[in-house]
């Protein structure tokens, strides 16, 4: 454990710094870059930059560059075509004929990039499951500190785990995703200064594909702790999805029906980001718990 300390110490403090700096770097260029004008559908009042994303990223892939065990290069290909397309939305907006085809692609670069084989079923559950899972982070990043506390909770559970099982790589960069997230959190916290953005929520949907797959794969823990975990995030974007489809609405367009918004709406931003992390804190134990057991 200390040998790790000291190795991934660097990296963590990278993490923070870049993150930082480049989110300040991005306030002071104020209202130059990609903005979110408030419309019908906003939780907020006033333009914000949506570009909190990049600063996150930013510091994650610094740290990532200098960490001890390199991604494979279909890992670096998925993250890397995804930020491109989720980049050139967050200036305009892409429609989803191609974003999606996107999407697809990453998740199933990181599917084959995963150690072993699979049985052949797997592969379409999983390209499913992971889809869903980078566009459900995009979904409920409609609430200011709602994104980023569900990545350092939940980042923070899967790593806790990870270094429990001695799955030391894996725990680094779960650590450096928290590290970015709390820096994030520190502008986005209500009301925000600026918003993680499509590069941002997508990347972090993303990473908590692979973190899960990879994670499973390695035996740090099973496919039920992930889904315990980010169960806050995952139930309510499928809820709400499923309930527009049976009322045959226009459900691939956004809108402000999520569970979450319809409690800030009810009680405000803040009331409802803070019930929420409490849930998220609650599935983490519950999630940690059942990894601790081998239950999960």
């Amino acid at each position: 454990m200390t040998n790790w300390i000291v190795e991934w110490s660097l990296p963590l403090g990278l993490a923070a710094i870049s993150c930082y700096g480049m989110i300040v770097l991005l306030l002071s260029r104020g209202g130059e870059l990609a903005v979110d004008v408030p419309n019908h559908r906003s939780m907020h009042d006033s333009p914000v930059p949506r570009t909190g994303g990049w600063a996150l990223l930013l510091g994650c892939a610094l740290a990532v560059s200098i960490a001890p065990p390199a991604l494979s290069p279909p890992v670096l290909a998925a993250f890397g075509g995804l930020l491109l397309i989720s980049v050139i939305d967050d200036f305009r907006h892409v429609s989803a004929a191609i974003r999606f085809p996107v999407h697809v692609a990453a998740v199933a670069l990181i599917i084959l990039a995963l150690p072993g084989q699979l049985s052949w079923w797997w592969y379409p559950l999983l390209l499913l499951a992971g889809v869903w899972m980078v566009n459900l982070y995009n979904f409920m990043d409609g609430l200011d500190g709602l994104a980023g506390s569900m990545a350092a909770i939940g980042f923070a559970t899967l790593g806790l785990l990870c270094l429990l099982r001695g799955e030391w790589g894996l725990a680094g960069f779960c650590g450096i995703i928290v590290v970015a997230a709390l820096v994030f959190l520190r502008f986005n916290w209500p009301p925000a200064s600026i918003f993680l953005g499509d590069a941002g929520s997508t990347s972090l949907g993303l990473a908590a594909v692979a973190v899960s797959l990879f994670g499973w794969r390695s035996g740090a823990f099973g496919l039920l702790a992930p889904m315990v975990v980010f169960a806050p995030f995952w139930v309510d974007a499928t809820f709400t999805l499923v309930r527009r489809m049976l009322a045959r609405q226009r459900w691939w367009e956004a809108h402000r029906e999520h569970l979450y918004q319809r409690s800030a709406l009810r009680i405000g931003v803040r009331r409802t980001l803070h019930r929420r992390i409490s849930v998220m804190v609650v599935a983490s134990l519950v999630a940690l718990g059942m990894g601790l057991a081998g239950l999960a």
